[in-house]
């Protein structure tokens, strides 16, 4: 798909979007810092870039984050919010200015600290049960990880540079590819 916005026409008075391009396969070896660089942009967490700019700073959203897809036969970099369609052109900008951001500077010593930290230390907090074992392990097969993935993980997540992250950051993060697809009635697009 070309970059840009496509609005799909839906009276309601809040807009969802999602966002993205291509990705980064699960195999290559770029995948860990992708990985970082993902949480540390749009992971799950109150401390993501995107959640403290388009959420804290702003108050355009409840919630926005992104994700890595690597899938059989193509690779995506996702992203999805919601916001009041008076706000979804803000939004949008700062999603553009955020990403254009990361690719040019990546991540800073201690935001890649506190994100290694993070997936290291929550981690073996997902092997709770036998039922997420049998997930993980399941997940593992799926993808094609080695049969030592949960004990070697944590120790791929470390190895992560800083000059890793920085170069990874100019290949996966491509501002000027991003699409937009808002459902919704957003004014100002």
């Amino acid at each position: 798909m070309k970059p840009g916005v496509t609005v799909e026409d839906f009276p309601s008075p809040q807009s969802v979007v999602f966002f993205g391009h291509k990705g980064i396969p699960r195999d290559d070896p770029d995948f860990f810092a992708a990985y970082i660089l993902n949480e540390a942009m749009g992971g799950g967490r109150f401390s993501a870039r995107l959640m403290r700019e388009v959420r804290e700073k702003r108050g355009l959203t409840y919630g926005i984050g992104s994700y890595l897809v690597p899938m059989d036969h193509a690779e995506l970099y996702l992203g999805q919010f919601s916001a009041s369609n008076d706000k979804v052109a803000e939004a949008i900008s700062v999603v553009r200015t955020e990403w254009a951001r990361i690719a040019d500077e990546g991540l800073s010593e201690q935001e890649l600290a506190e994100t290694k930290t993070y997936l290291t230390g929550s981690y073996p907090l997902r092997f709770s049960g036998n039922g997420p074992i049998a997930d993980i392990l399941v997940g593992m097969q799926m993808e094609g990880l080695p049969i030592d993935y949960a004990v070697t993980r944590n120790d791929k997540v470390n190895a992560v540079t800083m000059e890793d992250v920085r170069r990874v950051a100019r290949r996966i993060f491509l501002p000027d590819a991003l699409h937009f697809v808002v459902v919704g009635q957003p004014t100002g697009l």
